[in-house]
């Protein structure tokens, strides 16, 4: 076996020892899953029943759907998972997003994907807590321009929440793209 490749999986192995080690030093596991940042995130786990618009462009008309969306608990809490499933016009479709908090640049981090289109996007925000709600923001290349998204979540009670994307791009001015009304399925 060549000896660089060999010093470099070594040396490999060794960065992601010292990540988890200091990872672990700096936020222990138990103290982390109950922080009041992760504690947000975990509050809405849970199967909901969704009520979708989209608005396919600026002052069009809203397209009404329903549809399901699970959210789930990771690694005891550090993240979560979103699965929403539906159907638009007749299509299904899923959406899946995995949303944590960094603790080292304090901000809320989101990665979304669909079943509708080949687009990642990496949503970075935070929590306010004067309005108690979350702002993520994203950036991303569409159609031959730099998309830009601007997601608001507000829980509304335990049992219910409002997410809402305002999409621009180019000289278009921002409108609302999608908004979701969650309702919290009883036991």
């Amino acid at each position: 076996m060549n000896a660089r490749p060999a010093r470099l999986i070594a040396a490999l192995v060794v960065v992601s020892a010292i990540g988890v080690v200091t990872t672990t030093r700096a936020t222990p596991l138990s103290r982390t899953t109950t922080d009041p940042e992760h504690a947000r995130l975990t509050a809405m786990c849970g199967t909901w029943d969704v009520e979708m618009t989209f608005w396919f462009k600026p002052g069009g008309p809203g397209i009404p759907t329903k549809g399901t969306s699970t959210i789930r608990p990771l690694f005891d809490g550090l993240f979560v998972e979103e699965k929403i499933e539906g159907a638009l016009n007749g299509a299904p479709f899923t959406t899946l997003a995995w949303t944590g908090f960094n603790s080292a640049t304090h901000q809320y981090e989101a990665t979304r994907i669909a079943s509708t289109n080949t687009i990642r996007i990496a949503e970075t925000g935070s929590y306010d807590e004067s309005t108690r709600q979350f702002e993520l923001k994203a950036d991303y290349p569409l159609a031959g321009d730099t998309w830009h998204q601007r997601t608001v979540i507000q829980p509304t009670s335990a049992d219910a929440m409002i997410a809402t994307s305002y999409l621009s791009f180019g000289k278009v001015p921002e409108w609302k793209g999608v908004e979701i009304k969650y309702t919290r399925r009883t036991k």
